[in-house]
Formats: structure tokens, sequence, C-alpha cells
């Protein structure tokens, strides 16, 4: 009776103890280091919203990136991952292919096509009433809107500073953003203002009143009558009120 009991137990033990040594087995493989990791979409976001925001950003630009292509997580070798981002190919807004290489521990792992939804949104100035040319602008003719722009090369108008003092070039409507091109520096000298004339040379100052015959920005050539002599020459537009002649 005994021995037939111990050898039981010995036949129990031995088949528990078997069993237990796979589940070791098991769990040990299920605790080892991944040798794989994966890339994923917010991942690929982060580098291209990187690289455009170093290539092209200004600070009053809001920009997003959704990638749409691919959806599924890429596979790497377990290590510290770097993605890299080709030429961009210009800084237009709206559906975009990118191309990026990824890299692991600084070794080269493959280059992934990307497609992207790449959004841009800026505070731009816009007029707050119809302004005709040559109107100089006032802080209280525009104030600033957030925008979608079509490109993060665009020329709109961001700071009080490019738009306050500046003069109209061509009609703004209300509400419209407004580019750099239609504002330039209002002239110092007008048609018909006195101006004090000087020639300069070999230490020599000599200074006659003119009257401008048309107006001009500093560092424009511009037409004035001599008043002493009665010719009209040409000068450079010095400061308010002062043209140069060459000697």
């Amino acid at each position: 009776m005994n021995r037939s009991r111990l050898m039981t137990g010995m036949l129990i033990g031995y088949l528990l103890g078997g069993w237990i040594a796979e589940i070791g087995e098991v769990l040990g493989a299920s605790v080892s280091k991944p040798t794989v990791q994966v890339v994923t979409a917010p991942d690929l976001e982060r580098a291209l919203l990187g690289e455009i925001s170093r290539r092209y950003v200004r600070p009053a630009h809001h920009l997003s990136v959704q990638v749409l292509y691919p959806k599924q997580p890429i596979i790497v070798p377990k290590g510290n991952v770097h993605i890299d981002v080709d030429e961009l190919n210009g800084g237009r807004t709206g559906r975009r292919a990118f191309r990026v290489q990824i890299f692991v521990n600084r070794q080269f792992v493959k280059t992934v096509n990307v497609v992207g939804e790449l959004k841009g949104q800026v505070d731009a100035a816009v007029p707050v009433r119809w302004i005709k040319p040559r109107e100089i602008l006032t802080d209280k003719d525009i104030e600033f809107v957030a925008i979608d722009v079509p490109s993060l090369t665009h020329d709109f108008v961001l700071g009080v500073e490019e738009a306050v003092g500046k003069q109209v070039l061509r009609p703004l409507p209300p509400h419209q953003p407004i580019r750099k091109v239609a504002l330039d520096a209002p002239p110092v000298i007008h048609k018909g203002d006195r101006v004090t004339i000087e020639v300069k040379g070999r230490g020599l100052l000599v200074q006659a009143v003119g009257l401008a015959k048309s107006a001009g920005r500093t560092g424009d050539t511009i037409s004035v009558l001599n008043q002493t002599s009665g010719r009209e020459i040409l000068g450079m537009v010095m400061t308010a009120g002062v043209v140069e002649v060459p000697f």
C-alpha cells in the first residue's frame, strides 16, 4: 500500500516538474526583450511638422499635419529611431506627398513614401473698410484675423509694423488679407514741397532753395527746380525736405 502511494507520488511529481519546466520556458520567452519596434503615424507627423516649421514657419504661423498613408505602423529594428525628411519641394499646403528616411542607431533602415494633409493658418492684417490708393494706413484701419493660407511662402502682412504708416498702392477691399506688394513706404517729399538742395564734394557744402517737381521716398531720384538759378535738376531724396545733387 505504502509502496503504491510512493510510486504514484513520484509519477505525479515527475509530471508536475515537466509541466512547470515548460511554463518556465514559455514565461522566459514572453519576458525576453523584443528585437523590433514600430514607427507610428504620430511619429511621422512630428518629424514632418518639425522639418516644415524649421524651413518655412514664422512666429505667426499655426501648422498641423495629418498622415493619411501609411495607415499601418512601420516595423523597424529595436533602437534609437531618427526620421529624416527629404526635400519638401515648396511650402504649399493641402494634400502633399513626402519621402522620409528612417534610421535606427544612425543606420539607414528604409525609405517610406508618406501622404499627408498640411494645413497652415496665420493671423493676417485685413482692412476694416475700403482703402483707396495713396492713403496712409493707421492702426484703426486694420485688424488681424486667422486665415488659411495656400502656401507657407505667402506675402500676407502679419505685423502692425508692416502696415501702419505705409502708403497703399492699390484699392484694398475690407476683410481681405493685405499683401506686402500692395503697400510701400510713403514719400517724404511731395510735389510742390519747398526743399533744400545740397551739393557736396571735396569738403564743400553748397545749399540752395528748390521746389520739388515730383514726390519721392528716401533714396528716390526726383526733379527739383532751383529757385535761384531757375534750372531744373535731378537729385536724390536724402530725408524729408533735403535733396542731394552730385558734384
